[in-house]
């Protein structure tokens, strides 16, 4: 999932003195403890419109297919597992820790309305598309195996959930979110070490939270890790979307 991120490199560009380029589009001035500085994006001429055309084609599947996960709250169940719930934690904290060591925000200003905008807006809607997508591996895997193996369905269910979860993150994030976030992680020799970490740390992220919807079919924890996930990116990367 890490290498399908390095699909698309240097989505953005950072330009100063109104150097114009055709192909970019300008964004409002951001007034930083240094300077000024115009952010341009290249690549995708309306971001927002693109992450609200996503958020909308997430929210209709996970209705269509997600009415039983979204209308029960399992949260109490899961978190009476007090081992899972700490590896949630754990992998949670460990994901979080190896990313605020490597990425960078290159002075871009704070913003707090987009950043209460995007945690909760991504953490939710991109949680329905991430359900959808191990429901639908699941469904299959589960199909197929029970077919000559009906003891080791539910099993095979949660294996190749996870592995459609796998594959659509690492898409999602190298063809599409790559195009919108700023150039991030920093290259230094140091943090070069450090992201050959992050790899694992995902994929037991990924894990935890496809467990969580096998065992409890509880998409509403997910929901809050993937808000403090998102949360943590804004504050760190601080992207300048949904500024207006």
């Amino acid at each position: 999932m890490y290498a399908l991120q390095k699909l698309c490199d240097e989505p953005w560009a950072v330009i100063t003195n109104n150097v114009e380029h055709p192909m970019d589009v300008q964004l409002e001035n951001a007034t930083t403890t240094k300077s000024e500085i115009t952010y341009v994006r290249m690549g995708m001429a309306h971001p927002e419109r693109a992450i609200l055309i996503y958020w909308g084609i997430s929210l209709v599947l996970g209705v269509v297919a997600l009415q039983s996960w979204l209308r029960s709250w399992a949260v109490p169940t899961t978190f009476a597992n007090l081992g899972f719930v700490a590896y949630l934690v754990i992998t949670f904290a460990l994901s979080q820790v190896l990313y605020v060591l490597v990425a960078r925000h290159d002075d871009r200003p704070f913003l707090p309305l987009p950043t209460l905008i995007f945690s909760l807006g991504n953490g939710f809607f991109e949680t329905l598309a991430f359900a959808v997508v191990y429901w639908l591996g699941a469904m299959l895997g589960s199909w197929a195996v029970g077919l000559f193996a009906p003891a080791a369905a539910s099993v095979a269910g949660f294996v190749v959930g996870l592995i459609f979860f796998s594959i659509y993150g690492g898409l999602i994030h190298g063809l599409f979110w790559l195009r919108l976030l700023p150039p991030h992680l920093d290259e230094s020799p140091r943090s070069q070490s450090i992201r050959k970490l992050r790899p694992m740390a995902e994929v037991a992220l990924v894990v935890g939270w496809s467990a969580c919807f096998w065992l409890y079919q509880d998409i509403w924890t997910v929901v809050l890790i993937h808000i403090l996930v998102d949360l943590g990116l804004m504050l760190r990367v601080r992207p300048v979307i949904f500024h207006r």
